[in-house]
């Protein structure tokens, strides 16, 4: 028979969940608006934010400019506590008499992917913050990072922010504000401005409709008719067709840069064989030095060697030795010329380390730069455990930085092969890694991601392995 009315009632509960859930979500918006409110003189906060002006409706709750760094903290007005378990993060909340447990994975996933885009956007590193401003907020306890995502309380928020490393110069803050503002305008933004914004960050239409007069629509090109537009009914000239030009220019331009490539690789090709004697005559002088009983003989370098003959000469002049004698004899002693040092690697660590370590068996994986290690030998996208070992770092490498200013191993969130979260350990060159009775200290600056995801690790765990692996690469 039906009940009059129930589907409307059902939709009219819909509606209000709906409806309460939205009114929680900018209750905590305000919690965590009032917290940083806090914040001294020199930081600059701004609130609902477009992601992508124009072109979504994505938004972002709040963003802090300070000198410790770039943030994007996202409000969570979660009913009941919010627990770490395993890796990952659990809200748990009373419902039909019962408790239940839900993974935050998703809403790590969404804060984790938004930060990156700002990064690239801005060309600086975003931290990325789930801020829990419910009721229960403060039985989570200190801030950590879970999943690559910071989660800190709502009361802990200021002080937390203002307690990590200075990374922008205060000077550079307020034009790294500006820039974020900019970027990332309010959602109350003119749309207009907003149709503007988006012209600029997409492709311009007119180069992929070329000689297309403007409103025209897209129209294909069937059984070699060329398509044709009509002006607007208002117009004086309403029939008069526009014809829309083939892309011949395209085609000559598309042509020319095959020509241009095919000239590149045959111009990169000879220089490959003329230098290709060189490279023979290296690789048998290395393997002529490895075969050499006890060792490849110590050779000095060409500047040390050069270094060692003056001195050579002093000492003859000094004692009355014939300068040309001496010049004789060190002519006759000339070191073998060897090509110079390249910076350390990470050849230390093997396979059975690093199995020992995560207890999975690895196989290594070819890499541009360092050392790799998964599951399926040369298969990127198996990454596990990632090293890379180099002489130096760029001062805007604020990881390795602050390992030289504060003497220790730093952590941060990373990504690993798949775009997943990863842990990463950085160390600098002299600092220590593992201290105690068999301390290890850093050879080279060091780099060490753990696929924390991949392994089903929480984050502390993959920073022990993360540790155990950089000793062992600088053993």
């Amino acid at each position: 028979m039906g009940t009059p009315g129930g589907s409307a009632d059902e939709q009219a509960r819909k509606l209000t969940d709906e409806a309460a859930r939205w009114a929680a979500g900018a209750e905590g918006e305000r919690r965590v608006a009032a917290a940083l409110s806090s914040l001294p003189a020199g930081w600059t906060v701004v609130h609902d934010r477009l992601l992508r002006p124009g072109r979504s409706q994505a938004n972002l709750d709040h963003v802090v400019v300070g000198m410790t760094g770039i943030y994007l903290v996202d409000a969570k007005n979660r009913a009941g506590r919010v627990t770490e378990h395993d890796g990952g993060l659990f809200q748990h909340r009373h419902r039909n008499g019962r408790v239940e447990s839900v993974s935050l994975a998703a809403e790590l996933t969404k804060v984790h992917g938004m930060a990156a885009y700002m990064a690239a956007e801005t060309d600086r590193p975003v931290t990325p913050v789930l801020c829990l401003a419910g009721g229960h907020a403060d039985d989570f306890g200190e801030p950590r990072m879970v999943r690559g995502v910071w989660v800190v309380p709502v009361a802990a928020l200021p002080g937390w922010l203002r307690g990590r490393p200075v990374t922008i110069p205060a000077e550079v803050v307020p034009s790294v504000a500006t820039r974020v503002i900019t970027d990332f305008p309010s959602t109350t933004t003119d749309p207009a401005l907003l149709s503007a914004m988006a012209g600029a960050a997409a492709p311009r239409a007119g180069r992929r409709r070329r000689g297309r007069p403007s409103g025209a629509a897209a129209q294909p090109v069937t059984g070699g008719h060329v398509p044709t537009t009509t002006r607007a009914s208002g117009s004086s000239r309403a029939s008069a067709p526009t014809v829309v030009p083939l892309r011949r220019p395209r085609r000559i331009r598309r042509r020319l840069a095959k020509v241009v490539m095919a000239g590149s690789l045959v111009t990169g090709g000879l220089l490959v064989l003329s230098h290709l004697p060189s490279i023979i005559e290296s690789v048998v002088e290395d393997l002529t030095r490895a075969a050499v009983p006890g060792g490849a003989p110590s050779v000095q370098p060409p500047a040390t060697a050069a270094l060692i003959t003056k001195a050579a000469q002093a000492s003859k002049n000094t004692s009355g030795g014939a300068p040309k004698s001496t010049a004789k004899k060190t002519g006759a002693l000339k070191p073998v010329p060897v090509r110079p040092l390249g910076p350390p690697d990470c050849a230390n660590a093997s396979a059975a380390e690093i199995k020992a370590i995560i207890h999975r068996t690895v196989q290594p994986v070819v890499t541009s730069r360092g050392c790799a290690w998964g599951t399926r030998l040369d298969d990127p996208s198996t990454l596990l455990v990632t090293i890379v070992m180099t002489a130096d770092h760029d001062s805007w490498d604020r990881n390795l930085t602050t390992s030289v200013n504060q003497k220790r191993v730093v952590f941060s969130g990373s990504l690993d092969s798949t775009y997943r979260p990863a842990t990463q350990a950085s160390v600098a060159t002299g600092q220590p890694i593992i201290r105690g009775a068999r301390p290890v200290s850093a050879r080279a600056d060091t780099v060490v991601v753990v696929a924390t995801t991949k392994l089903g690790i929480s984050d502390d765990r993959a920073r022990e392995m993360a540790v155990k692996i950089a000793a062992a690469a600088n053993g």
